[in-house]
């Protein structure tokens, strides 16, 4: 069974990567036939549901400013800015009309300042999965030292708490200003049972107090989001960023939607999933089409009565043929944070549930 599994799992993937070879970027971005003519940026809006207001694809968002030389960075956008399309020898064209923001440092005029850019994704949904979940290999989640108690022996611990730790191994501490305490979930392993990493979740922040000899620490447990117990784990704190995320279609890379970011296997539109692609891969921003192929086929002709007698015993022991159906495009995600074996992904689009085991490959596998 899992030799089948695996050459039915290369097959699929072949049959992307065909489709995937054969796709390439056209140099008119197709724009949706009921794309508005302008859009002015609202406070609240994200760069994913206005590039999908004028494209089909709205990864290809930048290939719309290519012409426009007042746009350094089409991923900056701001409340306010008018966005207006336009027609160039039969090629669309964005561009932006801003208001520049008046700056003095006069304290006799009024200053003005630009405000922040929108958002690429909508991180208000998302950061509540991803901020305080990551996956860590099976050697860095073993390296970690474990909490062990504090002055009264207790085994649980909340705000305020000081605690023993074992140090850090090999790391100076002189160098680390922010720690932070997390637990294991899971081990998250990919259909073919390749182990992808540890699971882990984000318990407390922890404050460096003092060092009791060079083995141990004392920290104070700060900003807790659930109970600390003993034997939980202490690692520098891993801040997530997603401000420098930029909108790309994955290419060749080519992989698989295990789950959900909590195991599940039942799956949807605006989920956060884990994908069995690292970060030497894949980079965030990138987007996947998501693929699911059937079941194979048995089929097998029915004899013609004019057979020979010999030919129809012979058709009794006859398995037929196996037909192989193809993958079929149901969805896509953008990746939005990745480790050294996987990546968290934004479902942002399923055409049926997904169940975890669907093809992850480029989101053009052929241009309609």
């Amino acid at each position: 069974m899992r030799l089948k599994s695996i050459i039915i799992h290369t097959v699929a993937l072949t049959f992307v990567a065909l489709f995937a070879s054969q796709s390439v970027l056209a140099d008119v971005v197709n724009i949706r036939e009921d794309a508005p003519q302008t859009y002015v940026v609202e406070k609240g809006d994200t760069l994913w549901d206005i590039s999908s207001l004028f494209l089909s694809q709205p990864w290809r968002w930048p290939e719309l400013w290519r012409n426009n030389t007042q746009i350094e960075n089409p991923h900056l956008i701001y409340p306010g800015d008018m966005l207006r399309l336009r027609w160039e020898n039969g090629v669309p064209i964005l561009e932006v009309v801003r208001d520049k923001p008046l700056l003095t440092l006069s304290p006799d005029t009024q200053r003005r300042e630009k405000p922040n850019p929108i958002n690429v994704l909508p991180w208000e949904a998302i950061a509540m999965y991803i901020n305080n979940d990551s996956i860590m290999t099976t050697e860095e989640f073993q390296a970690l030292p474990a909490v062990l108690s504090d002055r009264e022996g207790s085994a649980r611990f909340v705000d305020e708490d000081y605690v023993l730790t074992k140090a850090l191994k090999n790391a100076k501490r002189a160098n680390m200003t922010e720690f932070e305490i997390v637990r294991k979930e899971r081990e998250v392993y990919d259909s073919l049972g390749a182990l992808l990493g540890v699971q882990v979740i984000q318990l407390s922040d922890a404050e460096f107090s003092t060092d009791v000899n060079s083995d141990k620490y004392v920290v104070k447990v700060a900003n807790s989001i659930r109970e600390v117990k003993k034997g939980d784990k202490l690692r520098p704190a891993k801040k997530f960023d997603n401000n420098d995320l930029t909108l790309q279609p994955a290419t060749r890379q080519r992989g698989e939607l295990v789950s959900n970011i909590n195991g599940y296997n039942i799956i949807s539109k605006d989920d956060v999933v884990i994908i069995n692609i690292g970060k030497r891969k894949v980079e965030p921003g990138t987007v996947f089409g998501i693929y699911k192929q059937g079941p194979d086929i048995e089929y097998k002709e029915e004899p013609l009565r004019s057979a020979s007698a010999t030919g129809s015993i012979a058709s009794l022991f006859s398995l037929g043929e196996t037909i192989q159906q193809p993958a079929y495009k149901v969805g896509e995600l953008v990746v939005i944070r990745g480790f050294e074996h996987a990546s968290y992904a934004w479902v942002t689009e399923a055409s049926t549930h997904l169940v975890g085991g669907e093809i992850v490959a480029s989101p053009t596998p052929s241009e309609n």
